[in-house]
């Protein structure tokens, strides 16, 4: 990324007091900035210090034909709630797709991944019970930024640090009808 984007993107990271309410503009973020995860553009919406731990708040934007491995939280629950976009989902083998105003709930344990499968940005909230998650996508997104190409093994660190487990590729590595059909301009390396 440009260095003059992310400062940018960076600037627009608010940190009020956490007894206080706030409101956030569309984007900005509370203290971690903007976020860049497989593909998504993450901004913290409600840190777990807003909440004494109990949730986060994501805003989430998905490039087309990208997500997350296929994996699994040992401490939170993760809800999706679909703004724009349309969104292959998978939980415990189970294909779910979602479309705005759709809701899709992955209970802790569950292995579970999604997939923007439109051919523009996809936006959802995404909220975890306990919070927690914020910190996994900071770290993430720092180790991210040194790397030239993707080092499963460090991301497989720093998912195990977090209580994630990695499972499998996400869903644009895995054959689709829907990733078949696109024109090579419009499919994407995610990682």
């Amino acid at each position: 990324m440009h260095k003059g984007v992310a400062e940018q993107e960076n600037r627009r990271t608010i940190d009020l007091r956490t007894n206080e309410g706030f409101v956030l503009r569309s984007e900005e973020a509370r203290r971690a900035g903007v976020l860049h995860i497989f593909g998504d553009r993450v901004l913290v919406k409600l840190h777990g210090t807003d909440t004494a731990g109990n949730h986060a708040i994501l805003d989430c934007r998905t490039e087309p034909q990208c997500g997350p491995p296929l994996h699994r939280h040992s401490r939170e629950d993760e809800s999706f709630f679909v703004v724009e976009g349309e969104y292959r989902f998978e939980i415990d083998g189970k294909e779910l797709t979602a479309g705005p105003g759709g809701f899709v709930f992955a209970p802790l344990g569950t292995a579970h991944t999604f997939q923007n499968i439109g051919n523009s940005a996809g936006r959802m909230i995404i909220v975890v019970q306990p919070a927690g998650l914020e910190a996994f996508f900071t770290e993430l997104d720092a180790a991210a930024s040194r790397m030239s190409e993707p080092d499963m093994s460090v991301i497989a660190l720093i998912f195990n640090k977090h209580g994630l487990e990695l499972l499998g590729p996400p869903l644009s590595a895995r054959p689709s009808e829907m990733v078949s059909r696109l024109p090579d301009s419009k499919k994407q390396t995610c990682l």
